[in-house]
């Protein structure tokens, strides 16, 4: 994991340039109705394509939704593009759900980060954007790359768009700017490591951000933890919080006057709230970028988090805890 999320700016930049150099948007651009899919982190990765896809063109309808449901309840009304997404293109529910669009009528299409998968017989056309397995199980550079693919897609429908193109471009260096955050992200993971539970906040893209930040630590170390809009957390969830209990409470440069407003409001609660994000005051500052590719950069910092709060809770994250018996069974039905 340590390794994966150290790649990244060479992983992001293989991605981009692959995306850049292929047909596949064209592909994309001639559906009116299209509908991402995937599991877990890809999830999460399809949300955010589905927001950026949706901003660059909205003329047509984009979508995120989950390959569980696409796959046994929702399928679009519609003629529509299914794009499955997935690392391995080997996830049995993604491809599940792309088998019964295309039965369907749907026309179905893949962004994958390996070639020869099992994806690629399933769909019309596959984007393949990288060329290295994510080797740890807590996938970092899967995610990264998948979220920096739909920013270099959407950009190609929308050519004024010059200073996303641009801040895509100076991707790699963003990200080797964030990697800077290893320091402050240990300190904080041996307080956190301590907790039975975090709750990640984040707002409008960063929302993304604080729902896979949450995964990642609890698949890493199992410490249960959580992701909210803050103005969502604060309508009832703040309510259950403990003296100390850790909330990390990512902020941006444009934040206005409301998010101050609740950021107080969650210090008074008696909880160790902890700022990371573009702003001076941030206890783990992160160089500010264009707010559509604000994923990208702000999920470093969490995965360095996830990784040692697991180190120090003596778990291994690469395995995800498929070392205990119970949830190894688990994973077993899951992938089957």
């Amino acid at each position: 994991m340590h390794s994966m999320i150290h790649g990244q700016p060479a992983f992001v930049e293989e991605a981009v340039r692959r995306v850049r150099s292929s047909e596949f948007f064209a592909s994309l651009s001639r559906a009116r109705h299209l509908v991402l899919t995937g599991c877990g982190t890809s999830y999460h990765a399809a949300q955010y394509g589905a927001r950026i896809l949706q901003a660059a063109d909205e003329r047509r309808v984009v979508q995120a939704i989950h390959a569980y449901d696409v796959a046994e309840r929702s399928l679009p009304g519609t003629k529509a593009t299914v794009v499955g997404v997935s690392h391995s293109g080997s996830t049995p529910t993604t491809n599940r759900a792309l088998a019964r669009a295309k039965e369907a009528g749907h026309r179905v299409a893949g962004i994958c980060g390996l070639s020869g998968s099992k994806m690629e017989d399933l769909a019309d056309d596959v984007l393949v954007i990288g060329s290295t397995h994510d080797r740890s199980w807590a996938n970092t550079m899967s995610y990264t790359t998948q979220l920096a693919s739909f920013a270099a897609l959407a950009v190609q429908g929308r050519p004024e768009w010059t200073d996303v193109d641009r801040g895509i471009s100076q991707m790699p260096r963003m990200l080797e700017k964030a990697l800077n955050a290893e320091k402050g992200a240990r300190v904080l993971s041996r307080r956190f490591a301590r907790k039975d539970r975090i709750t990640f906040l984040g707002s409008h893209w960063d929302e993304i951000t604080a729902l896979e930040a949450a995964l990642k630590i609890r698949e890493t170390c199992g410490v249960a933890a959580s992701g909210y809009h803050p103005e969502q957390f604060l309508h009832g969830p703040f309510l259950s919080l403990e003296r100390d209990e850790p909330v990390v409470f990512l902020r941006t440069r444009d934040d206005r006057a409301r998010a101050s407003v609740l950021f107080q409001a969650l210090s008074k609660t008696g909880a160790a709230v902890t700022e990371i994000g573009e702003r001076s005051s941030a206890r783990i500052q992160l160089p500010a970028v264009h707010p559509f590719l604000r994923p990208i950069v702000t999920i470093v910092p969490l995965q360095f988090l996830a990784y040692y709060a697991a180190l120090a809770r003596r778990a291994n994250p690469d395995i995800m805890r498929t070392d205990i018996p119970r949830l190894h069974a688990g994973v077993e039905a899951l992938f089957h």
